[in-house]
């Protein structure tokens, strides 16, 4: 036996381990690193107006590390001025300031050079005044060169010359508002400035110099927060006492908003000493923002709506409701686009299509080779079911909505047979089902009635069985608009009709001690639905023809069919499984107009969601004990492909007479 293998496998198994328990160990210490930096931040505290020694503005900045604050803690009176005898050091990286007391402090330069920080640096100057020889300065009191951040949401006094980035705000983070108050000149050459603007407080930040604000090769990064924009808003975001010299880099862009697709932001420096963010219509059309089959249509209907070119003109309602949209978000206006679409009364067909093909798979399950054939009288068999439906499709590759449908019915039938292997049958299904659109509350109330009838032949060797009937349909339909207008529902009351055919052709192969049906079956199923006006909204409220859909189905399958004796009587197993295929349009197509009360504008195209063509099926049922003088059964009925499926049960008695 070969050992080495898995002692190979251990030494392995071992490395693996101890490099995880290195890698967790090694996190841990930089966490504790992290932890004892943080820890070791401290405040350096200003206790006097000296220009140096202990307790020196100079002696804090010399002493401050990353990280550490500069507090100024100076006893007597206030406001306190720190005169310069000489050029302060470098003001180390991530050093601030803080001034707890109201009163200003004043940092009087005397001719020496500006307060100067390092690369890197996040900057709050604070309460800060910053003068020469007690009076303002004429050239640079403070310096912020390229790489650091200069943020605050308090007044400063003095020149200041940011190279680096300008965020006003109490953090230099993105999403803190505040006014960065300058009283003095603010030079931002070289310099980028993030400014937040938020839709939902209509509030933004702003930078406002009593003095003069000078402008060159300077970036403006906006971040926009929210998504309740509105065509007219606009945000100051700089205020001068003078007018502004120089301008942005880029202050003739445009700035998209996010997750708001028909709107953009664009500068405006038209009122001298100011400067403000205006949002604008960008000219995006309704029809950029999707691209399924049944969005585009609607979405093109609304353009044509905007643009008031649909003959004869839509509504004002309908027009206020469009331009409306161009104030919402990607998903309102998706939304609305969905809602608008029709796709639930295409959809209706193909849903009664596979509730029709599903009750004539239930009932081919209970007469196929129910009778033995062999008595010198007739045999009758009637027989009375419920059974119940859960069917989902998904949205397709158009992006058509799918739907949920949920049916509840009985299944009563009758069947009668002689001794020559013919039988007639007949049979019917009341139902009342509901059918729910994913995702834009439009819902569908059903109620359907169907008869029919079947005949079978069964020989020796092989069997021939046909089926075929009719019935009507009710529905009910809600479709929200809720996206679109202040009207809550369009509803519609209509009627359906359904005709269907059904033929199996098999072969009797016993063994096994099962019998054996290889067969191959055909499906027709024809849908109607009657003209359609829905009511409530007046504004998008939809009006149509009606429609029919049309399907083709063959079935290739496999029966088994085995019986035994149990302590409740004779017991029979049938079990069927095989693949389906439509041969038809997946889908229908329904052309409706908008209302227009009473004006119908131009047309709208919509499909049903497409289940797909190819479906692998299941058939389980059990014949067993007896129940009321007849034979009890369960039976399942289902069929799924990767975009549906639908799954349905049934339970009853048959009574031979």
């Amino acid at each position: 036996m070969d050992r080495g293998k898995p002692r190979n496998m251990k030494r392995i198994s071992m490395s693996l381990l101890m490099r995880f328990y290195k890698r967790r160990v090694l996190s841990a210490l930089l966490a504790v690193s992290m932890l004892a930096h943080h820890a070791s931040a401290t405040d350096v505290t200003v206790t006097n107006t000296a220009d140096s020694g202990a307790g020196s503005l100079r002696a804090a900045i010399g002493n401050a590390a990353e990280g550490d604050r500069i507090v100024f803690d100076i006893p007597g009176a206030s406001p306190s001025t720190i005169i310069l005898l000489s050029n302060l050091p470098t003001i180390a990286s991530g050093v601030t300031f803080d001034n707890p007391v109201a009163s200003p402090i004043t940092l009087d330069r005397n001719g020496f050079g500006p307060l100067r920080y390092a690369a890197s640096s996040m900057i709050d100057p604070g309460t800060l005044v910053l003068e020469t020889s007690g009076a303002p300065s004429v050239d640079t009191d403070l310096d912020a060169p390229t790489g650091t951040t200069v943020f605050g949401a308090r007044a400063v006094t003095g020149n200041l010359m940011v190279a680096g980035t300008l965020a006003p705000g109490a953090a230099a983070t993105p999403g803190s508002i505040g006014t960065f108050k300058v009283t003095g000149d603010l030079d931002l050459t070289d310099s980028n400035v993030e400014l937040d603007i938020s839709s939902s407080s209509t509030s933004s930040d702003l930078i406002d110099v009593d003095g003069t604000l000078t402008v060159t090769d300077a970036t403006l990064t906006p971040n926009f927060i929210g998504g309740q924009f509105k065509l007219g808003d606009n945000f100051k975001v700089f205020e001068s006492t003078t007018p502004i010299v120089g301008g942005f880099e880029n202050q003739s862009d445009t700035f998209a908003l996010p997750n708001q697709p028909f709107l953009q932001a664009i500068t405006d420096a038209s009122v001298s000493g100011e400067f403000t963010f205006l949002i604008q219509d960008n000219g995006m059309n309704f029809t950029d923002v999707v691209s399924g089959s049944n969005q585009t249509a609607a979405a093109a209907l609304l353009d044509r709506v905007r643009a008031d070119t649909p003959t004869p003109s839509p509504s004002i309602e309908a027009k206020n409701a469009a331009d409306a949209l161009r104030n919402g978000t990607t998903d309102q206006a998706v939304m609305a686009i969905d809602q608008l679409s029709g796709s639930i009364y295409p959809s209706l067909i193909g849903a009664e299509i596979h509730h029709i093909q599903n009750n004539v798979e239930s009932v081919r399950d209970r007469i196929a080779m129910q009778f033995g054939f062999d008595s010198d009288t007739l045999e009758r068999a009637p027989w009375a079911r419920v059974y119940g439906v859960t069917g989902e499709v998904d949205a397709d590759e158009y992006e058509t909505l799918g739907y949920r449908h949920r049916i509840g019915g009985m299944e009563l039938g009758a069947g009668v047979a002689g001794n020559n292997g013919l039988s007639a049958h007949t049979f019917a299904h009341l139902a009342t089902a509901n059918l729910d659109i994913h995702g834009v509350d439009q819902h569908a109330d059903i109620d359907s009635y169907r008869m029919g009838g079947a005949v079978e032949y069964v020989g020796p060797r092989f069997y021939v069985l046909g089926a075929a009937g009719a019935g009507i349909q009710n529905y009910e339909v809600r479709r929200s608009l809720s996206a679109l207008t202040d009207s809550p529902f369009a509803e519609s009351s209509f009627d359906g009709s359904a005709q269907y055919g059904y033929v199996e052709l098999g072969t009797l192969v016993p063994g096994l001690a099962m019998l054996w049906t290889p067969y191959v079956a055909l499906h027709s199923t024809r849908v109607e639905l009657d003209s359609i006006r829905e009511t409530g909204d007046t504004t998008f409220a939809l009006i149509n023809e009606g429609g029919a859909g049309d399907s083709l189905r063959s079935a290739l399958g496999l029966s088994l069919a085995q019986s035994g004796l149990t302590p409740l009587g004779i017991a029979t197993t049938r079990i069927r499984f095989g693949w389906m295929h439509e041969y038809l349009d997946e889908s229908e197509a329904f052309v409706s107009a908008i209302a227009n009360d009473g004006t119908p504008t131009e047309s709208l195209t919509d499909r049903g969601v497409q289940a797909g063509s190819d479906f692998g099926f299941a058939r389980v049922q059990v014949d067993m004990g007896h129940l009321f003088g007849g034979q009890f059964s369960v039976a399942y009925v289902g069929q799924a492909n990767r975009d549906s499926f639908y799954n349905s049960l049934l339970a009853g008695i048959r009574w031979i007479l």
